[in-house]
């Protein structure tokens, strides 16, 4: 029996959460959404992932701010995050503070799966 990946998906548009959690959830994959950073940092320091996408711009906590502070309660699973921003800083920043990747929106679905299926071997 193969056990299935859990990914946490944040994200505050639900049209993002919507498309992007039914196709991982075709792809074979558990998704548990959250609309909110502070809902993300909860989940992920409570549950147990595999690997997360968070954007950058949520409600509560920013993305970065989500991954330093699973970092400070000893959380760590990769993590891609998604933005609309378009700035270097930004991708680097994410990086540094060891996200796995790092999308722009908008994103391509078939190379976000390859993205996030690339982070679970």
């Amino acid at each position: 029996m193969t056990v299935r990946k859990r990914i946490l998906l944040a994200d505050d548009s639900n049209v993002v959460t919507t498309i992007l959690a039914t196709s991982l959830q075709k792809e074979g994959f558990d998704v548990e959404i959250a609309f909110d950073g502070q809902t993300a940092f909860e989940l992920g320091r409570d549950g147990e992932f595999d690997l997360a996408v968070l954007d950058q711009m949520m409600p509560g906590l920013l993305g970065l701010e989500v991954i330093e502070q699973w970092h400070e309660a000893g959380v760590v699973f990769p993590v891609l995050i998604l933005t609309a921003v378009a700035d270097e800083t930004m991708a680097v920043q994410s990086i540094q503070l060891g996200a796995a990747d790092f999308v722009r929106k908008p994103f391509h679905l078939p190379e976000l799966i390859a993205r996030i299926r690339s982070r679970l071997v």
